[in-house]
């Protein structure tokens, strides 16, 4: 929460995240008015949009303080590129800002929105712990690879600004613990499906972490022996399941409940990155583009300096060298060996997946951003924490982390 607050109080204009379409979903939601496909965003979030500046290069937007604004004067056009996304997560950000607003807590919704993203993401943080706990790993090392992840611009900018993607650690961290709960035969086969079910309509990205997750358990199951014919079956219908999902259900369902409007303008993000096709050495590029995805986040201008660049990269080669090192099985913590193992395969075929469904589906040419990893941050976490084998280990990574925690507190306190 701390993290948090500072970074709002030092960031207080819309990020070039289609932070603007976020805020628009969201005060929408809290009237129960879901925006539909095509639809402009309203006057209030103009009105934000207005007063708060939006950061992207070269946008100088309407003054603060008018009547009526045009959405044409803002970025794409004015047009709600979220408005395709599920409503859960703008939603219930949307009421209970609208709450905190009502008591007097804060003034303005969109500050209380970004708020409600320390609780989301400190949830997140929770879950992760007590999936470490359910491995064993030390409180000590969890408490090193937390702090690296926490401190990182990736989690904390998308934890302190408007957007869905603030969801994808909390939801991510409870497909892993269903999953280890389902292992441990603590949970029901129906209800984990069910809990992929529920997490892919929540958001889809999740999508990425279903599918490592039954990975994960077709891995386990497979080498276990004596398992029932259920139980190995099971890891492999999932994918079927994100199939059918994927292609006939996601945004089908989402249409067919809130209906598109006709087009009144086109995004500019879509017209400048209109593809002819699939390009093969487009797609192989991707290949690390999550892998990992700290190094690709979007850094507000208070954290851009040599010294902040520097912290992500040492942490990045940190954290890449620890799931390597838990990949490598031991008996006391083989099932944090397959997860690291699952993780690294999936963040390498992330950047390819996305780019060529961006190609297939929506005929654009667009780069894996790293924020769609968001989900994946639970695989990076619990892997670290337990590779942390000696005392040098646990001394190198602690140093980085401590020092990467005190600078960007600095830089936080001091924008």
């Amino acid at each position: 929460m701390l993290l948090v607050a500072l970074h709002v109080r030092a960031y207080p204009m819309l990020s070039p995240i289609d932070e603007l379409q976020h805020v628009d979903y969201t005060l929408k939601a809290a009237e129960f008015d879901i925006p539909r496909i095509n639809e402009l965003v309203g006057s209030d979030a103009m009105s934000e949009a207005a007063c708060r500046s939006i950061d992207a290069e070269g946008y100088i937007g309407p003054i603060c303080g008018l009547e009526e604004y045009d959405p044409a004067d803002f970025p794409e056009n004015g047009v709600n590129t979220a408005a395709s996304q599920y409503p859960p997560y703008y939603v219930a950000t949307g009421l209970v800002s609208r709450a905190v607003v009502a008591i007097g807590v804060v003034g303005s919704e969109v500050t209380a929105a970004r708020m409600l993203g320390a609780l989301w993401s400190g949830a997140a943080w929770s879950v992760m712990w007590y999936v470490m706990g359910l491995l064993r790993i030390p409180r000590l090392h969890r408490s090193i690879a937390v702090t690296l992840l926490m401190v990182t611009p990736l989690t904390l900018f998308h934890s302190a600004t408007v957007n869905a993607d603030t969801i994808l650690m909390l939801t991510g961290a409870l497909a892993v613990l269903a999953t280890l709960k389902y292992e441990s035969r603590r949970l029901h086969p129906a209800l984990l499906l069910a809990t992929y079910v529920a997490l892919f309509i929540v958001e889809a990205t999740n999508i990425l972490t279903i599918a490592a997750c039954a990975g994960y358990l077709a891995m386990r199951t497979t080498v276990r022996p004596g398992a029932p014919p259920i139980r190995r079956a099971l890891p492999l219908l999932v994918f079927p399941l994100l199939l059918t999902l994927r292609l006939a259900v996601g945004r089908q369902l989402l249409r067919f409940i809130f209906p598109a409007v006709p087009k009144s303008a086109s995004p500019t993000a879509a017209v400048d990155n209109a593809s002819d096709g699939l390009d093969g050495e487009f797609i192989a590029a991707q290949l690390d583009a999550n892998f990992l995805p700290i190094t690709k986040a979007y850094l507000p201008p208070f954290l851009r300096t040599q010294y902040a660049f520097s912290f992500i990269q040492l942490t990045n080669w940190l954290l890449i060298g620890l799931m390597f090192v838990a990949a490598i099985e031991t008996v006391r913590q083989r099932r944090a060996a397959w997860l690291a193992r699952i993780g690294i395969v999936t963040l390498l075929l992330s950047g390819p997946f996305y780019t060529f469904s961006f190609a297939f589906f929506s005929d654009s040419d667009f780069p894996a951003p790293g924020r769609f990893a968001l989900p994946m941050i639970v695989f990076i976490v619990v892997t670290a924490a337990s590779a942390m084998r000696t005392r040098v280990a646990v001394g190198a990574a602690g140093t980085v982390a401590a020092t990467s925690a005190g600078y960007t507190l600095f830089l936080l306190l001091s924008a």
